[in-house]
């Protein structure tokens, strides 16, 4: 009975802890920048709304467990003062500076400490992963199967071929093939191959194709070449320490790629917004791998439990870069934009007129609701959504 309540639980718990770890990273690498630069701080919250569980700690910083977990902030003393301001530090119990006193440069440096600590958490988690799981050994990836009239064959691809680079990236296992292509619909992608001794460079511009995900339940829109791969059984090797953590950087730098590569899209038209996700997505891809895991009844609770784990550290990590990526954006009220005053600042030696500074916020505010509205609209009414779940249970 207990085994069956935990297995319901476990979805929303691993919700929960998802959005919790990240966040929290997320505000502590903005605390500890803070400290660094003796920034007087009023509170660290994780969740919004009325506090669930709260402490005061010597430094007088509170800090806050709040009832929606869905993000978080670092309160520091002033910080919505004017350099100009006189006022001192509300509260005589915290030990720092008010954040308006310190150096354009210092809170720079606060402002970025965020996404920093979402990339450092990101290198970390992957990293563990590899010595847990191990890496694949380079294997020669080789063309199965051609599809008639498809990119791969108008391209020029044969029965046969050793594929060794595709998009300008070494390709060690038929995972780096399907990466580069899948996010390269509509574009030209250039492969270079092995065919009978000899080198050849190929492209191929990927079309659009419609695929559901087995594990994930959601319906994705992604490049294919109808190229297919000979199966090849998988020789893992366990990483030493300084080979995880260098895989752990490559992971992450990769994945960073790869959001700049969808933010040109969405930008220059070739993808739509409704390739964006929000919390209500987050939370259905959190589901559905908990979900998959743990209906694997040939193993113990606990094996399920530990591979629940090991697929929400993946999420976790992935997750943390998109957070990262996405505060850095140059828009006012995220953490770009705070940078972006901070530099304009610092160069002309001036501070940013207050007028200045809330059109910006009010604005930065308007586009971040907007997201959230687009978002959120895109998790409810996509292929395999809630909307298409709750309209089967009706019918």
């Amino acid at each position: 009975m207990l085994e069956k309540l935990l297995s319901i639980a476990a979805s929303p718990l691993s919700f929960i802890l998802l959005i919790g770890i990240v966040v929290t990273v997320h505000e502590l690498g903005h605390y500890w920048a803070g400290r660094l630069f003796g920034a007087a701080i009023e509170s660290f919250s994780v969740g919004f709304g009325g506090s669930l569980f709260e402490v005061r700690d010597r430094r007088g910083t509170r800090w806050r467990i709040n009832w929606l977990p869905l993000g978080g902030f670092v309160k520091f003393a002033g910080e919505m003062q004017a350099p100009s301001d006189s006022r001192a530090v509300g509260n005589a119990d915290l030990a720092g500076c008010a954040f308006h006193e310190l150096h354009p440069l210092q809170r720079l440096v606060i402002s970025l400490g965020g996404p920093a600590a979402n990339f450092v958490f990101a290198i970390l988690a992957l990293a563990t992963l590899a010595m847990i799981t191990g890496l694949p050994e380079a294997q020669a990836v080789r063309v199965a199967d051609v599809q008639a009239a498809s990119p791969a064959e108008a391209a020029g691809f044969k029965k046969g071929d050793v594929i060794l680079e595709a998009g300008g990236r070494p390709v060690e296992t038929g995972g780096d093939v399907i990466r580069a292509t899948a996010l390269s619909a509509g574009e030209s992608v250039v492969y270079l191959i092995e065919r009978n001794a000899e080198r050849l460079t190929l492209t191929a511009v990927p079309e659009t194709r419609e695929e559901r995900s087995e594990a994930f339940k959601v319906v994705e829109k992604i490049g294919r070449v109808g190229l297919s791969l000979e199966d090849v059984d998988l020789d893992v090797r366990r990483p030493g320490l300084l080979e995880a953590a260098a895989y752990g950087v490559g992971a992450t730098g990769e994945a960073i790629g790869s959001t700049v590569t969808v933010l040109r899209r969405l930008v220059t038209g070739l993808d739509g917004i409704d390739r964006l996700s929000g919390p209500v997505g987050i939370f259905g891809i959190a589901d559905n791998a908990t979900d998959l895991h743990m209906k694997q009844t040939e193993l113990s609770f606990l094996e399920r439990l530990a591979n629940v784990s090991l697929t929400l550290l993946q999420l976790a990590a992935l997750f943390s870069i998109g957070v990262g990526f996405f505060n850095l954006l140059p828009i006012p009220v995220l953490d770009g934009g705070a940078a972006v005053m901070c530099l304009a600042e610092a160069a002309s030696g001036r501070e940013i007129p207050e007028a200045i500074q809330r059109i910006g916020l009010t604005i930065g505010l308007a586009c971040l609701i907007g997201f959230a509205v687009v978002v959120t609209w895109n998790d409810v009414t996509r292929p395999g959504g809630p909307l298409e779940v709750l309209s089967g249970m009706l019918s």
